[in-house]
């Protein structure tokens, strides 16, 4: 499996575009390339020439890591006589390539939990290099209206106390805007007032139009000089995209302490390059000039013809070589009954229809636009403007209205945490003091649930956290009135604290710390009541799934991987089922029979429930949906010759939802709210389990207890509860006593996990007849 670190990024959409093109290119298909972010002019020739001299002299060699002398001091000769700015060499790292050397910047200034403000739209590598530095990205938005400028007061509304990093593109990938002296003079003094560094990516600082003239944000303030890194290049300006060189300019100890993570990651450009790298500064500036009066010309054949496209608006690049013309008009529309629901799914459809390749702006956070890249010819400009036009003319409106947006919450921490026993009451007092402090009363939340009879409060300050639990669970009958019989701190943003969870069962409280995954939220609630319930009624709380099979409710165990959600829909799909709980179910012994009861309104269930259950998808409209990939920049997932199902009008891949859930009324899918208790299975996933077999009371007993099922993956898990924290012995012999009370009702067999969903129902259909 792929670190956590990985999974967390994914593959700049823009190469995968590209990549697409090209492949479509390889089969003879004729595409305007509109997505490309490379020039199409050749490299000038003095920089080949002096490439090819450095190759006959043998200059082939490692070079410092931080790159050759002579390179530096060129770009500081730059920097000076062109933007104002005096380094020395050894404030200067040559990297092969911008991006290389932004990288090593990155993880140079943050620090995991520090906060990095991006303006968006953005770039689409900005994001997941501070999360690959463990910091958080903090999109401020910029408006169409305002040419796409980051203003200085949504600047300072989002800065905060971890507030670290500004990242400031200009001119702007994808948006083109570059911004005035005064502007940066503003939003250059808000950043050293407030003592946050600023990379400054210049890498299109030539390529401006309409007679603008550039200006570094450290030469229109010179005190923010010490807090800012330049981040320069030679691809866009002097067209040598493939060569990869690129440099940083800044203070010296972040140079210094950027260089040498590139000594372990890359080591130095390439020595060849570095000599060409030379002459384009000193000798190239009449070329970059007509390229930049070329690209003006074709920018203004551009916005001519987007603006006679009709729906279509677009703002005028100030710079660069992109348009963002604004596409919301042809949203929601569909082609051949196909739903066009966002840019990807735009995009996809003018690739497959016009074999247009545009970038979907919803891969810079812009999901209301596309990005166009003229960096081709007037020749193939004018036509791919054309099969714009008429594939835009050709998207029908939709039969029936379909929802654009889903109720979907991305959390930082996506799975459990282990819970904590708390033994001492003096911990558990001090843990108190200090929820009740980290909940100031202008962001509490608190509300009394019915959770098997036990009233649970939440105490949050969380918003998601309190969304989900009021949906999740039934409200008590008298809301604010009665002590509750427990509750559950759930603590965003606490300081000094790392994420996890602790539960005291002598004072019923559980804490959870820094975390809205909600279902760690929901575990801690249904673990209290379990524990009051257990007490005071002599109830039992078993963590498995419950379906209900005419009167008949079977109790259903599985380690993971064991099959048991596909054997649990198929029961649904084919059979009558009824789902009384996914994950848990509260076991009531009465004097007549033994009930299985269902304590949550709503029903909080893995993605993967949808891969067998295809009609669930229907209800994600109606559905509260939590860490679900609904937008193609959610999707991390390398899908090879496939498509996307997000490009084909899906709302959303399940692929890379693997840590989704979705909260979902029981009744949706036939479910049911209570059923009597007449069969325990456990689905061993074992080659010598050929065959059903059935377990006394005592065998069964032993395997709950045990926590591992025949062929189990993967360690203990007492009670087959993997968030079950460590019992103290009274709570033990009284859990064991109510499973071997259960065991003692019903009957129990161990199913093998191997077989097909349909035949893992026959047989379980067969043991119950």
């Amino acid at each position: 499996m792929p670190s956590e670190r990985a999974n967390q990024i994914q593959l700049s959409p823009t190469m995968r575009i590209a990549a697409r093109a090209l492949a479509m290119k390889a089969q003879g298909i004729d595409v305007v390339d509109f997505s490309v972010g490379e020039p199409d002019f050749p490299t000038p020739e003095k920089i080949k020439k002096a490439a090819k001299q450095a190759l006959d002299a043998n200059f082939t060699k490692y070079t410092a890591n931080d790159g050759i002398p002579e390179l530096r001091q060129a770009i500081c000769r730059k920097l000076e006589r062109e933007n104002g700015l005096r380094f020395s060499p050894d404030e200067v790292l040559v990297s092969p390539g911008a991006k290389a050397a932004l990288f090593c910047v990155v993880m140079a200034l943050v620090d995991e939990g520090d906060d990095v403000i991006i303006p968006s739209p953005c770039w689409v590598s900005y994001p997941d290099q501070v999360r690959l530095a463990k910091g958080n990205p903090v999109f401020v938005r910029t408006r169409e209206e305002d040419g796409f400028h980051l203003r200085a007061r949504d600047l300072a509304e989002a800065i905060t106390p971890n507030t670290r990093v500004l990242i400031l593109n200009y001119p702007c990938n994808p948006t083109g805007a570059v911004y005035t002296r005064e502007e940066l003079e503003e939003i250059g003094e808000i950043c050293r007032r407030e003592g946050i560094w600023v990379i400054a990516d210049e890498i299109y600082e030539k390529l401006i139009y309409d007679g603008r003239r550039f200006t570094s944000i450290a030469a229109a303030v010179p005190a923010l000089a010490k807090q800012t890194v330049i981040i320069n290049g030679f691809s866009k300006a002097f067209s040598m995209t493939g060569w990869r060189l690129g440099y940083a300019a800044g203070p010296r100890e972040i140079i210094a302490a950027a260089s040498k993570i590139q000594s372990h990651n890359t080591s130095n450009a390439t020595s060849f390059v570095q000599k060409a790298g030379v002459v384009a500064l000193e000798e190239c500036e009449l070329e970059v000039e007509r390229m930049r009066v070329e690209f003006e010309r074709r920018r203004n054949l551009v916005i001519q013809g987007l603006s006679r496209i009709p729906g279509l608006s677009c703002p005028v690049p100030e710079g660069a070589f992109y348009a963002m013309p604004n596409v919301s008009r042809f949203l929601d529309k569909e082609f051949s009954g196909s739903p066009v629901r966002n840019t990807y799914g735009l995009a996809y459809y003018l690739l497959k229809e016009a074999k247009l390749a545009v970038v979907p702006g919803d891969a810079f956070m812009a999901p209301e636009h596309i990005r166009i890249s003229f960096a081709t010819s007037e020749e193939r400009i004018r036509e791919g403007l054309k099969r714009l036009s008429d594939a835009l003319a050709k998207l029908e409106e939709p039969k029936r209205t379909r929802p654009r947006v889903l109720n979907n919450v991305i959390t930082k921490v996506n799975d459990y945490l282990p819970v904590r026993p708390i033994r001492e009451l003096a911990e558990r007092n001090a843990l108190l003091e200090e929820a009740e402090r980290s909940l100031p009363a202008d962001s509490l939340f608190v509300w009394n649930a019915l959770v098997g009879g036990v009233v649970v409060q939440l105490r949050t300050n969380s918003p998601h956290l309190a969304d989900f639990f009021q949906e999740n669970f039934w409200p008590s009958p008298l809301e604010g009135g009665p002590e509750p019989h427990a509750v559950v701190y759930a603590v965003k943003e606490a300081p000094g604290r790392e994420p996890s969870a602790a539960v005291s069962f002598a004072t019923d409280t559980g804490f959870v710390w820094n975390t809205a995954f909600y279902g760690q939220t929901r575990e801690m609630a249904l673990l209290l009541a379990a524990e009051v319930v257990a007490r005071t009624q002599g109830a039992l709380w078993a963590h498995g799934a419950a379906v209900a099979l005419g009167e008949r409710g079977v109790l259903v165990f599985g380690a993971p991987g064991s099959g048991r959600t596909a054997l649990l829909a198929q029961l649904l799909r084919e059979h009558g089922g009824r789902l009384l709980a996914a994950d848990g179910v509260l076991v009531r012994f009465g004097p007549r029979a033994t009930v299985l009861d269902g304590l949550e309104r709503k029903l909080y269930l893995k993605a993967k429930w949808t891969r067998h259950l295809p009609t669930l998808s229907r209800f994600f409209d109606r559905a509260k949906l939590e860490n679900m990939a609904t937008e193609r920049a959610l999707c991390t997932v390398d899908h090879g010759e496939r498509d996307c199902p997000l490009d084909l009008g899906a709302p959303v891949c399940l692929e890379a939802s693997a840590k989704g859930r979705m909260m979902l009324d029981p009744f949706w899918l036939g479910g049911t709210r209570q059923a009597e208790a007449a069969a325990v299975v456990f689905l061993a996933k074992d080659p010598l389990t050929a065959r059903p077999r059935p377990l006394s009371p005592e065998d069964a007993l032993r395997l709950l207890a045990s926590g591992s099922l025949p062929g189990q993956v993967g360690a203990a898990r007492p009670y087959l509860n993997p968030h079950l924290p460590p019992l103290a012995a009274e709570q033990e012999q009284r859990m064991r006593a109510q499973y071997a009370r259960l065991l003692s009702q019903v009957k129990s067999f161990l199913l093998p996990a191997d077989l097909s969903p349909e035949a893992a129902a026959q047989q379980l259909l067969a043991l119950l007849a």
